[in-house]
């Protein structure tokens, strides 16, 4: 992306002489409700006719200054576009010096400032992102064009050990994912400043892992301490797992439920939750429709399931992480483990991403999801916190960074101009996590 606006249509505007200042004004009014609209009810969730409601004009008024929903919200995702490119060109020199490092938890600041402004559009560039729409190619050329120009003051850092277009990558991916965390009530009560310190310290290393002790402890950071994580109660899901879907049934019948279930998950995570339909999901497993509500009532029946075989995974993945040793780059467990939590993530992204942003109107698949992530966070804090540091450290805060990284690094190295190999991935993975959290610094 350049820093021309995303989309607009040049006969519309402020600058059209057949709209002028009342069109003006009308379009300016258009995008703010569809914005508070968004933060309500989401962007899948408002409708073109909700908008126009909200706008206090007609359907075909709103037709005159947008062709549609997609095009308000690339309007409005140019808007924070803009203000994210202001704070890139303002990153300063980057290096395992006070300067640098006070440059790097500068610019993070300021990013989670422009996230707390545009949270709303934020959190739905995620869903959307998500899914397949006509906004996604927009969402993923404005990523490629932010990481190029990250890369570049990166280049200027002489970064050892990673790609600075990898590296780029990686810090935007990560600093949009803790932010989001904080705006979905997904960070154990920890506020922006302080995640903003504990990323700036996670990342100055993986960066740039030669930095002394001494560099940071230059800032004042704020850290909480050690803390703990509570895990919540399991929601009861009698009767919806899928072995007790096919207890009883036929062979046949068995394979039929296994079927849409496997074709619910693909769909999901190849369209999005909500782009997807119940005709989708039948024709994908070969099936007439009337089959599929044989077995299941609606499209969130059948993703409840996925959501408990998806906790079910996710609660093993959590207990076999406590035994792995990131600090021993001749171990093999460490790559086996983050192979298959990949392979996790990307068999059940539908369903996850339906429960981490809260777009289906379950509160069992809600459940389900603070359940699943608190196992694995718990174990995510019990693999980090024993380690010995002399410089800050917020264990929590380390453990939402490290989800966030092995959630969503694999993901956006898909979504490369030239994506990485799975083995390129891992590679990234393991070094960012041995740099990052477990470098020896010396004083």
């Amino acid at each position: 992306m350049s820093e021309d606006p995303i989309y607009r249509r040049a006969s519309y505007g402020p600058s059209s002489p057949e709209v002028g200042k009342r069109g003006a004004s009308t379009r300016r009014r258009i995008i703010e409700v569809s914005l508070e609209l968004f933060a309500e009810h989401g962007f899948f969730g408002t409708s073109v006719d909700a908008i126009a409601k909200a706008a206090d004009i007609s359907r075909a008024t709103l037709y005159q200054y947008f062709p549609g929903k997609d095009e308000i919200f690339l309007e409005l995702l140019d808007e924070c576009g803009r203000a994210l490119f202001r704070v890139a060109r303002r990153i300063g020199p980057l290096g395992p010096t006070e300067v640098g490092f006070d440059n790097l938890n500068w610019w993070l600041g300021e990013w989670s400032w422009v996230f707390e402004k545009y949270s709303t559009m934020f959190v739905q560039w995620t869903v959307v992102a998500a899914s397949e729409s006509e906004v996604r190619p927009e969402i993923n050329r404005f990523v490629a064009n932010y990481n190029e120009r990250v890369s570049k003051r990166l280049e200027e850092s002489k970064l050892v050990g990673v790609e600075p277009r990898v590296a780029a990558m990686a810090m935007t991916a990560l600093v949009h994912r803790v932010n989001l965390f904080i705006h979905t009530d997904r960070a154990y009560g920890r506020d922006t400043q302080s995640i903003v310190d504990a990323l700036s310290v996670f990342l100055q290393l993986f960066l740039f892992p030669e930095t002394p002790a001494s560099v940071l402890h230059s800032l004042k950071l704020r850290t909480v301490g050690v803390g703990a994580i509570t895990l919540p109660e399991r929601p009861s899901t009698e009767g919806l797992s899928l072995a007790e879907r096919t207890e009883g049934l036929t062979k046949r019948a068995a394979n039929t439920v296994r079927a849409l279930v496997a074709a619910g998950a693909e769909q999901f995570r190849v369209k999005g939750y909500h782009r997807t339909s119940v005709d989708d999901i039948v024709e994908a497993a070969g099936f007439a429709r009337g089959t599929f509500y044989k077995y299941f009532s609606e499209k969130q029946d059948l993703l409840t399931t996925l959501c408990i075989e998806s906790a079910n995974r996710a609660l093993e993945l959590a207990y076999e992480l406590r035994e792995i040793d990131f600090t021993d780059p001749g171990d093999n467990a460490p790559r086996e483990w983050t192979k298959a939590f990949i392979e996790y993530t990307e068999h059940y992204a539908g369903s996850i991403e339906a429960w981490t942003e809260r777009t289906a109107e379950s509160k069992i698949v809600h459940d389900l999801g603070s359940y699943g992530q608190a196992s694995l966070d718990i174990s995510l804090l019990a693999v980090l916190a024993p380690y010995p540091r002399n410089y800050p450290f917020d264990p929590i805060l380390s453990a939402l960074i490290l989800r966030a990284l092995i959630v969503r690094l694999p993901q956006a190295a898909q979504e490369m101009e030239e994506p990485l190999t799975l083995d390129e991935s891992i590679d990234l993975m393991l070094t960012a996590i041995r740099r990052g959290f477990f470098t020896a610094v010396e004083n």
